[in-house]
């Protein structure tokens, strides 16, 4: 049988690894500020993660998000009267969370999330439990964005710690109601990715932000949050900034749109030969493994049936957006509207890539609103900023 010892120590590491999977989890908690404010809020923008097959890659399409930097301290334990309502929310989550008080972390819960009692329980016990065994030692940005407010917790235990997302939305009445589940809006989904990366906050005291040359570059700008017939007004609304052209009027992207062009009739050329090794050459290495090893055991009207689909889906390219190193393209075809992701290799050549792979980019690239624009008589004139 195990020691008391053992089983302190097995809670100890298990509580541990659910705080550093919690951006697979759930946003844990709420954010505040302390006697000594945050600063000044301010605009910052943030590279977008594009996740290749093997690598995350740091994109030049940035998002406009609202940025509060505090004081590296436990300034939430010290939380004056005079903090503003986000402080305020998180300091008392924080409070009912330590003393496991489930029905004042519930009526600090969005209303929403709080009515699903089942999970509202399952997630507040996680959070009882991993509090006996974890220590927030820091919490220095937050982000306002599209109706939430992200903060990131430093978490710690032992010698090892993990940046948690802790959030709350804001809600009609002026309140901020706590997110005791993750929520699945994709700017949300976009900041957290941002911040988990090499660049982020989870690696860096001095996280890298898009240039303001690159935000004057852009030539398209949309929220991302939008929709079609919506009439709410949300607190903070973030906007994704973009370079873009038609090709066929690609202005100073011409020398892209070329490369473009030539490299999806090379894909288009390989489709037609007797195999699949020409295009797996225009792939990335991850991208062309994954699909020499389907072909080999596919038959031959899986791989006709491929082959078919593959080329539709190339069409006639008509539209990009240089997010270098990452390149979007929009084909038109029978079937639709369709999107392909490249990517540049070592001797600055395009690389079909995530031919196979699903990431939060489709959410940006492949649906929603940006989508949308895709599909207008003039493509993306409603966001072309003026």
């Amino acid at each position: 049988m195990k020691t008391a010892f053992q089983k302190r120590a097995a809670k100890i590491a298990r509580a541990f690894t659910v705080a550093s999977r919690l951006i697979a989890m759930a946003g844990l908690l709420g954010l505040g500020s302390g006697t000594t404010m945050a600063e000044d809020d301010r605009l910052v923008y943030l590279a977008t993660t594009f996740h290749a097959e093997d690598q995350a890659i740091r994109t030049t399409a940035c998002l406009q998000v609202t940025e509060r930097i505090y004081p590296q301290s436990t300034w939430w334990e010290d939380v004056s009267g005079n903090a503003n309502t986000p402080e305020r929310a998180f300091k008392a989550v924080i409070a009912a969370i330590k003393r496991k008080d489930r029905a004042a972390l519930l009526k600090l819960t969005d209303p929403t999330q709080g009515k699903d009692t089942k999970n509202f329980n399952e997630q507040s016990g996680a959070f009882f439990e991993q509090f006996d065994v974890i220590k927030l030692v820091g919490v220095p940005r937050a982000y306002d964005f599209d109706g939430l407010v992200v903060f990131f917790g430093k978490f710690q235990s032992g010698e090892q710690t993990a940046f948690v997302p802790l959030s709350f939305a804001h809600e009609e009445d002026g309140s901020l109601g706590f997110l005791p589940s993750r929520t699945q809006q994709l700017t949300y989904q976009l900041v957290e990715d941002w911040i988990q990366t090499n660049w982020g906050q989870s690696a860096t005291d001095k996280p890298t932000y898009c240039t303001d040359t690159g935000i004057k570059r852009a030539t398209h700008q949309i929220s991302l949050a939008s929709s079609a017939g919506a009439t709410k007004q949300v607190s903070h609304p973030s906007n994704l900034f973009l370079v873009g052209a038609s090709l066929d009027a690609p202005g100073e992207l011409a020398n892209l749109a070329t490369q473009v062009k030539s490299t999806i009739e090379k894909l288009k050329s390989a489709l037609v030969s007797g195999g699949i090794d020409g295009l797996i050459k225009l792939m990335t290495p991850e991208g062309g493994k994954r699909l020499k090893e389907w072909y080999a055991g596919a038959n031959e009207t899986e791989r006709s049936g491929y082959k078919a689909s593959t080329t539709k889906q190339m069409g006639q390219p008509y539209f990009l957006f240089d997010a270098s190193p990452l390149v979007v393209v929009y084909t038109r075809s029978a079937v639709g509207v369709q999107v392909m992701y490249f990517t540049f290799n070592t001797r600055n050549e395009l690389l079909w890539t995530n031919t196979s792979s699903l990431t939060v980019s489709d959410k940006v690239f492949k649906s929603g609103p940006l989508y949308d624009a895709a599909s207008l008589g003039k493509p993306f004139s409603s966001i072309a900023i003026k």
